[in-house]
C-alpha cells in the first residue's frame, strides 16, 4: 500500500496519513472440504491450518524459538499473504550483496521454490508463485562476487531480499516479537 501523504484535520486538528485506496474483494463461501466459512476464494484458514501442522516435523530451523515462531503464523494465517516458512539456505541463488544499512546488511537472491499461493487439489501440494528466470539472471551467476551461483537447469525463482541482521546469530523470542510487531504493521 502506498503512503501518499500527511493531512491535518481542521476542526480535530488530527493528523492522518494519506494512503493508496485498494479495493480488497472478500468472498465469504464455505470451504469444499470442511464447510467452514472463509474469506478469500482460494485459502481456508482450517483446511490450511492442518496441512502446515502435517509438516511441522519435516523441517527445522535449528533454533525452537524461530521454528515455534513461524509454526503460529501458519496455523494463524488467514491468507496467502500472511504466511511465512523456514526457507533453506540451500534454496537460495546468486546471492550478492545489495546495501548496508545502520542494523542490517542486505542481499539480492533468487528463491527457488517462491512462496506460497494456495493449495493444489490435484498436486496435493502447495501452489507457489515464482517467474521464469531471465537471460541476466544466468550472467549474473558467473560473477565473482556472487555466492551459490545459479544453475543452468534450474529454470524458475523468485527474486528476494535477503536482511541480514547484525548480531542475530543467536535469536531470541525478544527478537521474534519484534519481527512479529514489523510484520503485522506492514501487513495492516
Amino acid at each position: 500500500m502506498r503512503i501518499y501523504g500527511i493531512t491535518r484535520d481542521p476542526e480535530t486538528l488530527n493528523y492522518m496519513i494519506v494512503l493508496e485506496y485498494t479495493v480488497i474483494e472478500k468472498t465469504f463461501r464455505s470451504c469444499f472440504f470442511c464447510d467452514y466459512p472463509r474469506i478469500y476464494d482460494r485459502w481456508c484458514k482450517i483446511c490450511n491450518s492442518k496441512r502446515f501442522q502435517q509438516n511441522f516435523g519435516k523441517w527445522t530451523s535449528g533454533n525452537e524459538y524461530i521454528d515455534k515462531f513461524i509454526q503460529e503464523i501458519q496455523l494463524e494465517a488467514r491468507d496467502e499473504n500472511e504466511v511465512m516458512e523456514w526457507i533453506p539456505y540451500d534454496r537460495l541463488r546468486n546471492i550478492q550483496y545489495f546495501v548496508k544499512g545502520g542494523f542490517s546488511t542486505n542481499y539480492k537472491a533468487i528463491w527457488l521454490d517462491g512462496y506460497i499461493v494456495n493449495w493444489n487439489f490435484i498436486k496435493q501440494d502447495w501452489k507457489r508463485h515464482f517467474n521464469s528466470l531471465e537471460v541476466v539472471d544466468y550472467e549474473n551467476a558467473k560473477k565473482e562476487n556472487i555466492i551459490s551461483p545459479l544453475k543452468e537447469n534450474e529454470k524458475l525463482g523468485k527474486n528476494v531480499i535477503l536482511k541480514c541482521l547484525n548480531n542475530s546469530s543467536n535469536i531470541q523470542k525478544d527478537f521474534l516479537n519484534k519481527v512479529s510487531f514489523y510484520s503485522i504493521n506492514l501487513l495492516t
